[in-house]
C-alpha cells in the first residue's frame, strides 16, 4: 500500500512501516512540522516508489513483512540509488539498530511512548546533518576544483610551489609542478639535506644556494633569488624562487614559496644579448675595415697633396698637412670606436688584450692611473663569456670614473680550478651602503654574470673605494678546435 500527502515545504520524507496505522500516525506528526511526506507499507512498494523519486530522508522499519530493512538499503546501493535513512526498531532491538548506523543510518528512533514526539527532532538533526554534509560535499568540490584551476595554471606558467614546516628537521612539500621542475617522481618527499642541494642543484650555485636558503630557515624568513636546478638526466633549468614566512610575527610556523621556470626567459634574453653582441661588432667591423680604409687613403691623398704644393705654396701645403693631420685623428678615433664595439673580436688575443686596451685607453683619455694585471694567461674560449667579462669590467671602470671620482683603478684577470676572476678595484669615494634604485649599471653587471652561469660581487672598501669581483666557470674548447659554453 503507498499513500502520499504534501505540505508547504519541499522537503520529502518518505514512511517505509508495515503497521498501516503507525505509518498514518508519523505521516501526520511530520505533516504538523511542516513536511511533505509518502509512505509505503511493504518493501516491494518502498522499492517501486523509489525507482522513480528521491525523497531527502527515509523513515524504515527494520521489520518488514517482505523484505528486510537491512536486504532493502542493500538492493538501493547495488542499484546506486542509496538515500539517507534513519531506522525505525522496536524496544530491545537498539543493538541492530546501532548496527544499520554504522551501515550509514544517521539516527534511529524507537517505538515506544515517546515514539511520536521524538520522530520530529530526529528528522530535524538528521535533515541538518544531510544539509552539511552537502555544503561540505560542494566546499570540497569547489576546493578539488580550485585546486585543479591552479595546478593547470602552475603548469601552464611552469610555477612549482612548495611549503616548508619550520622543523627541526625542516619537512618540504611540493606542488605536482615543482616535482616536474625538479625532474623527479610525483610525491616523492625528500628532506632539504645536504644530498638534497647535491642532487638538485647546480653545482656552481649549490654553495650559495644551501648557506642563503640555510639562514632563512634558522632565522624563520623568506628569500628571493635566481639560481640553477639541476635535473636527473643532467638538464639545467634556470629558475627564480621566492617565499615568505606564515604564522605569527614573532613565530612562524611554515615558509611559503614558489619556484619559477626562467629558463626561456634567459634563452630569449640570451640570443637578444647575442644579436645586440652580433651587431656591435658587424658596426665595429665595417668602421674598422671600412670606413677606417677610406679615411686612410684620404690621409695618403692628402699627403701627395702637401708634398705637390710644397713647390708651389708654402700655405697651401701646411694646409693639406693640417687636413692630413685630422684625418690621422679621425681614423685613430674611428679604431677607438669600433674597438668598444667590438672589443673582443678585432683583438687576435682576446680578452687579455682587449683588458690591457682598456685600461691603456682609460689612462690616456681620462688622466688617470688604469693598469691592467694578469699574472699567467686566462683563456676564456667562449666567446659570448668573454664579451660579458668585458662589459662587467667597462661598467665598474666607467662607474669608478663617473660616479667614485677615482685616480687608481686596477683591472685584473686568473683563473683556478676551473674558475676565471675578474676583479676591479678602485680608489674612489666608494659605492654607497644602499645602492640608489635608478642606476642601471649594477643590474646590468649583474645581469650579465647571470647569463654567463656566473656570480658577482660588489663591494665597497673598509675606507673607501669599490671592489667588482665576478667569477664564472671557465669552458674548454670542444673536440674540433670550435669552443664550446
Amino acid at each position: 500500500m503507498l499513500e502520499r500527502t504534501t505540505a508547504a515545504s519541499t522537503t520529502t520524507l518518505f514512511v517505509v512501516d508495515d503497521d498501516i496505522g503507525l505509518a498514518r500516525l508519523i505521516e501526520r506528526t511530520l505533516k504538523r512540522a511542516g513536511f511533505a511526506t509518502a509512505s509505503a507499507t511493504s518493501g516491494q512498494d518502498a522499492l517501486a516508489w523509489l525507482a522513480q523519486h528521491r525523497p531527502s530522508l527515509l523513515l524504515l522499519d527494520l521489520k518488514l513483512q517482505d523484505i528486510g530493512g537491512s536486504e532493502l538499503i542493500n538492493q538501493l546501493a547495488s542499484a546506486k540509488r542509496s538515500v539517507p535513512f534513519i531506522v525505525i526498531t522496536g524496544q530491545g532491538d537498539e543493538r541492530v539498530a546501532v548496527e544499520m548506523m554504522k551501515r550509514g543510518a544517521l539516527d534511529y528512533v524507537v517505538k515506544d511512548a515517546q515514539f511520536l514526539e521524538l520522530v520530529p527532532t530526529i528528522v530535524q538533526r538528521a535533515l541538518a546533518q544531510i544539509e552539511r554534509d552537502r555544503r561540505l560535499s560542494v566546499a570540497e568540490e569547489a576546493l578539488r576544483s580550485s585546486e585543479a584551476m591552479l595546478a593547470k595554471a602552475q603548469q601552464i606558467a611552469h610555477l612549482g610551489g612548495y611549503e616548508i614546516e619550520l622543523g627541526p628537521p625542516p619537512q618540504p612539500r611540493w606542488s605536482n609542478e615543482m616535482f616536474h621542475l625538479l625532474g623527479i617522481a610525483p610525491g616523492a618527499i625528500e628532506p632539504l639535506s645536504a644530498e638534497f642541494f647535491d642532487r638538485h642543484v647546480h653545482a656552481d650555485d649549490r654553495e650559495r644556494v644551501r648557506a642563503t636558503i640555510g639562514a632563512c630557515l634558522r632565522e624563520a624568513r623568506g628569500w628571493n633569488f635566481e639560481h640553477r636546478l639541476l635535473r636527473p638526466d643532467g638538464e639545467v633549468r634556470y629558475v627564480h624562487t621566492s617565499s615568505e614566512a606564515v604564522g605569527d610575527t614573532d613565530h612562524p610556523r611554515k615558509i611559503v614559496g614558489t619556484v619559477l621556470d626562467i629558463t626561456e626567459r634567459r634563452r630569449l634574453e640570451q640570443e637578444v644579448l647575442n644579436i645586440s653582441e652580433q651587431e656591435q661588432r658587424r658596426i665595429g667591423q665595417d668602421l674598422h675595415d671600412g670606413i677606417c680604409q677610406q679615411l686612410a687613403g684620404i690621409e695618403l691623398m692628402s699627403q701627395v697633396l702637401e708634398q705637390s704644393l710644397a713647390r708651389k705654396s708654402k700655405k697651401l701645403s701646411t694646409q693639406a698637412g693640417q687636413i692630413a693631420a685630422h684625418v690621422r685623428e679621425t681614423i685613430s678615433q674611428t679604431r677607438m670606436l669600433a674597438h668598444g664595439l667590438c672589443p673582443v673580436v678585432l683583438e687576435s688575443e682576446g680578452l687579455m688584450s682587449a683588458l690591457q686596451e682598456l685600461a691603456h685607453t682609460t689612462t690616456r683619455i681620462f688622466g688617470v692611473n688604469c693598469v691592467f694585471q694578469c699574472a699567467h694567461p686566462v683563456q676564456i674560449h667562449d666567446q659570448s663569456t668573454a664579451t660579458h667579462l668585458y662589459r662587467i669590467a667597462q661598467e665598474a671602470v666607467g662607474n669608478a670614473l663617473k660616479h667614485g671620482k677615482a685616480r687608481h683603478i686596477e683591472i685584473g684577470l686568473a683563473d683556478n680550478a676551473g674558475r676565471a676572476f675578474l676583479c676591479v678595484k678602485d680608489d674612489g669615494t666608494g659605492i654607497p651602503a644602499t645602492p640608489p634604485r635608478t642606476g642601471a649599471g649594477l643590474r646590468i653587471m649583474q645581469y650579465r654574470a647571470g647569463m654567463i652561469g656566473g656570480s658577482i660581487v660588489v663591494q665597497r672598501g673598509e675606507s673607501r673605494g669599490t671592489t667588482v669581483a665576478c667569477s664564472v666557470h671557465q669552458s674548454l674548447p670542444a673536440s674540433g678546435g670550435k669552443p664550446t659554453s
